[in-house]
């Protein structure tokens, strides 16, 4: 399938940023790729796999009843189906304490419309929320 950049940037935006953000697991997992990977090399995190993928976000959004991903700055290559999105990050977990991050992913869209390979940099040492799943 061929891409658009306009198209690239509003899926990695809507499709999986604001997803999270609304607590849409099924909507996320939708555009996962079953042999997908997500590294975050910072933390020493590596999820293969769809499966390994979903309990991650799953433990993710139950990890964190405030998810809110904004500020989105982002760059789309069409000829190669990859995108860079820079943003910042709020999360509050069940005690009220609070996150802040500001991030750099890199994602890479298959032919059939799916993420195959996600690559996050993030500006904070991850723990909660981040543990199930990890293939490391």
């Amino acid at each position: 399938m061929t891409w658009t950049r306009e198209q690239l940037l509003d899926f990695c935006v809507d499709r999986f940023f604001k997803k999270l953000n609304a607590h849409d697991l099924d909507g996320v997992m939708q555009n996962i790729a079953d042999d997908c990977e997500m590294r975050i090399p910072s933390s020493n995190f590596t999820y293969t796999g769809k499966a390994a993928l979903h309990a991650h976000l799953e433990d993710f959004i139950q990890s964190f009843p405030v998810i809110h991903f904004r500020d989105f700055i982002a760059a789309a290559d069409p000829e190669a189906n990859r995108v860079a999105v820079r943003f910042n990050i709020s999360l509050t977990d069940d005690e009220g304490e609070e996150t802040h991050m500001s991030n750099c992913n890199f994602f890479e869209v298959g032919e059939d419309g799916r993420l195959e390979d996600i690559l996050i940099f993030a500006s904070a040492p991850l723990s909660k929320g981040f543990q199930v799943g990890n293939n490391q």
